[in-house]
């Protein structure tokens, strides 16, 4: 069984019950000393101690998961909700997931290949070889994991972060120089060790680079930034000259397939290669000094809104950690086409995210910064920022594609953030919000889409409720 560190979610908690640690400790019948010891992380977390938090501040006890299970513990809920086990003990699933960690990743696997409320139609993931020799993955059916999902859950595993492949990239960066002696030399170099010519403004449409291996050339498109075509070389080399060392760490159990294996190794090399053109120090650097004001890192790097938001999520090198930032992408759907976190946030995977979530106002207020406290039914808080950002039309008639950006942070790390300025950084500020109207817990709520898997709906012939799908009766919301 792995200890369990929760310092920070209870001097988190702590504040904002506005306690000392004395009179917490009296609360939960705890020593002061032990409780001190808890919130510098110099003892771990016991169930006893964890159950004693949990029943004082009617908090879930997912919320003192570790970053590494807590997700883990909220996919669990969510299956056993869908499945109509509701009432699991949240305290039981935490415990669960810490001593049986192999355990628990198995059943969500397994449960990820065959849904909980539907048929397969007996066609599952694997590997299957066909007559050309080669292996091909078999096409996925609804509801099993797709290699995207699985790469997805590779680089979460990872926290988002790779250090071999970011000590690499700073150390080859620093040989480039600055922005626009970087090209010239990585285009020399290119052309000088590996052979490969370099022919910029090849195309005006179509992929941002092609390489032709046959002549050993790489054509970039017309339209790129020179930050674009430094990000294109680079991803070129890392092919080139880290080709084992993308296979070797796609190699995994995250990436069970041939297809998410060869998906993940390209999503590596694109690592690469991101780091190459923002290196983590100067990066790190750069978003501290501006207190992480992604306008400034980006006009620094000559990089765009996404890519650095995107880097952010990234800085979590043992002992250069940076803010530990969750990062999506959304349509004005609500499909989100990207997420990444370098700490525990819960992406729901049964259905679409939160109406309440700052991250669908953005279109309202295309090109500007939308700000928000926003809290999870687990009790924990968090600061959200969100900005629209859209391709660049390149003739006439052309649907440009816009996406919402979305980098949120715990409450605790806001101050570090020069979007919390004005803002009210309490929980009693916080907007509810939840992981997806299926699984979310909240019983009154008048945007709910769904009802809640799980919970008894209040159906009363005397009432019109004003909220959907309502959870709890009248004479409880009297109590």
């Amino acid at each position: 069984m792995e200890k369990m560190y929760a310092g920070a979610r209870i001097r988190t908690l702590r504040r904002a019950e506005g306690l000392t640690q004395t009179e917490m400790a009296k609360h939960i019948g705890l020593s002061t000393s032990y409780l001190n010891q808890l919130e510098n992380d110099a003892r771990p977390l016991t169930i006893t101690a964890l159950m004693a938090f949990v029943r004082t501040f009617n908090v879930d006890a997912s919320y003192f998961a570790p970053d590494s299970n807590s997700r883990m513990v909220a996919d669990l809920k969510d299956i056993l909700t869908l499945a109509g086990t509701s009432g699991v003990d949240d305290a039981e699933l935490v415990e669960f997931a810490e001593r049986h960690p192999e355990i628990a990743r198995g059943i969500l696997r397994l449960t990820h290949r065959h849904p909980v409320n539907g048929d397969t139609g007996g066609k599952y993931p694997h590997d299957t070889p066909k007559s050309d020799g080669k292996v091909h993955p078999t096409p996925l059916s609804e509801g099993s994991t797709s290699a995207y999902e699985h790469v997805r859950d590779f680089f979460y595993a990872h926290r988002n972060h790779i250090p071999e492949l970011d000590d690499r990239a700073e150390q080859f960066a620093a040989t480039l120089g600055r922005p626009g002696l970087r090209l010239t030399r990585l285009t020399a170099l290119l052309d000088g060790t590996h052979g490969v010519t370099v022919r910029f403004n090849a195309h005006d449409r179509g992929p941002r680079r092609i390489f032709d291996d046959s002549s050993r050339c790489v054509r970039l498109r017309a339209d790129l930034t020179e930050a674009q075509q430094t990000f294109e070389l680079a991803l070129q080399l890392a092919f080139l000259v880290h080709g084992d060392l993308l296979t070797r760490l796609a190699d995994s159990p995250e990436l069970p397939t041939a297809e998410s294996r060869e998906l993940g190794r390209f999503g590596l090399a694109q690592y690469f290669a991101a780091a190459v053109v923002m290196p983590y120090t100067d990066f790190l650097e750069t978003a501290r000094t501006s207190d992480h004001d992604i306008d400034r890192i980006a006009a620094h790097f000559g990089t765009g809104f996404e890519t650095t938001a995107h880097r952010l999520s990234t800085l979590q090198r043992p002992g250069r950690e940076g803010v530990p930032f969750f990062f999506v992408r959304t349509d004005r759907a609500g499909n989100i086409s990207k997420r990444q976190s370098a700490t525990g946030f819960h992406f729901s995977r049964t259905g679409g995210s939160c109406p309440l979530w700052v991250v669908h106002r953005a279109f309202e207020n295309p090109g500007h910064i939308v700000r928000q406290i926003a809290s999870m039914p687990d009790g924990r808080t968090y600061l959200w920022i969100a900005r629209t950002v859209r391709s660049r039309t390149r003739e006439y008639g052309e649907v440009p594609r816009e996406f919402a950006i979305g980098l949120g942070c715990d409450l605790d790390q806001a101050h570090k953030l020069v979007y919390s300025r004005g803002l009210e950084l309490t929980p009693d500020a916080a907007t509810p919000i939840g992981s997806g109207c299926r699984t979310c817990p909240r019983g009154h709520c008048r945007q709910r889409a769904f009802p809640a898997t799980g919970l008894t709906l209040d159906i009363d012939e005397r009432y019109s409720p004003d909220e959907p799908y309502r959870a709890f009766s009248p004479s409880c919301e009297k109590r």
